[in-house]
């Protein structure tokens, strides 16, 4: 099962400054039991908001833990439906006590806010980047390529 740490946590190990306040975790649709069974989390679908997930919420030793997948949102910039295919291959690593980390792209926080036209969220996102941050521009022209209209 291969998972990425992703929001604020994984923006954190990348050098971003804002300190997390809980877990960010997603996974490919068909592992979503085996990592809420893993968790001690129960894994339900949500949808509100413009997003529609695979979500299980809780706590472990103190820490809140959001595990999702699948995750799809509706904007007013587009629409991004999920793959977690291009999220692992652009994942990055961090080293977190001897082991290693999959970070979630920061691009996909990027491309999450621009379809959810969210300015505020935008502006909070470009002040705790760290100086010198590089883009991906292929990992954001793939996830915000026009989605194929359905007949």
């Amino acid at each position: 099962m291969t998972w990425l740490l992703t929001g604020s946590a994984a923006r954190a190990l990348a050098g971003f400054g804002r300190r997390p306040a809980d877990l960010d975790i997603e996974c490919a649709a068909a592992d979503a039991p085996a990592a809420a069974a893993a968790l001690g989390l129960v894994l339900r679908p949500e949808a509100g908001g413009g997003a529609r997930s695979l979500r299980a919420r809780g706590a472990i030793a103190g820490v809140g833990v959001d595990l999702s997948a699948d995750l799809a949102l509706d904007g007013s910039g587009g629409r991004l439906d999920p793959d977690f295919t291009l999220q692992r291959t652009f994942a990055g690593e961090a080293r977190v006590a001897g082991r290693a980390v999959l970070l979630a792209p920061v691009e996909e926080a990027l491309a999450r806010t621009l379809v959810r036209a969210d300015r505020e969220r935008l502006d909070r996102l470009l002040a705790e980047a760290p100086a010198g941050l590089l883009l991906r521009a292929d990992y954001l022209a793939r996830r915000l390529a026009p989605v194929p209209a359905t007949s």
